[in-house]
């Protein structure tokens, strides 16, 4: 089975899955796989994250899971875990997303790399720091980052003081 999943794999995937659904449906797909399908991150992913679905998940998961056989990759390949971050984004978000050609009756919507940018430095993990490595952020986009910080801090104080130190460092470093 195969668990890392590149551009190919996952435009493959996405391709399969819009073959199977009836009904015309919509995924927001945001993390390392928005920036793996619009090219901008030259990685392979275990996941895509999904942060909106119409219909919900729920009602996706046997053509998720069938497309997973069909393919030969893991059966979490398409998940909604990361949900529960939709708050960590610009409340204005939707009006960067981008749209990736449709695949049959699937609309796909990827987020703006900025947007993801905010959520790689509130997470934090050893990953989401390597990934800001290689997207190599500009100035601005290090400055959308540091304007996110005051309403960072009242989801979680801890994390957006780590932000701010965050790019306190990079700047030093450019110094």
């Amino acid at each position: 089975m195969k668990e890392s999943l590149g551009k190919q794999e996952l435009d493959g995937a996405l391709a399969a899955l819009g073959a199977r659904v009836r009904n015309r449906t919509e995924i927001l797909i945001g993390g390392a796989g928005a920036l793996i399908l619009t090219g901008e991150l030259p990685r392979a992913t275990s996941d895509c994250d999904v942060l909106f679905s119409k219909p919900d998940m729920g009602q996706l998961q046997e053509d998720i899971r069938a497309v997973a056989e069909q393919k030969n990759i893991t059966s979490g390949w398409l998940n909604g875990s990361v949900q529960s971050y939709l708050d960590v984004l610009p409340p204005d978000f939707r009006t960067r997303l981008r749209t990736l050609p449709s695949q049959g009756k699937l609309q796909i919507s990827v987020l703006h790399r900025r947007d993801v940018l905010v959520m790689k430095f509130f997470a934090g993990r050893l990953r989401d720091l390597k990934d800001i490595e290689a997207l190599r952020p500009t100035v601005e986009e290090l400055q959308f980052v540091r304007n996110e910080i005051p309403r960072l801090s009242r989801i979680d104080t801890e994390r957006a003081k780590r932000i701010e130190q965050l790019l306190d460092q990079r700047r030093d470093e450019k110094r």
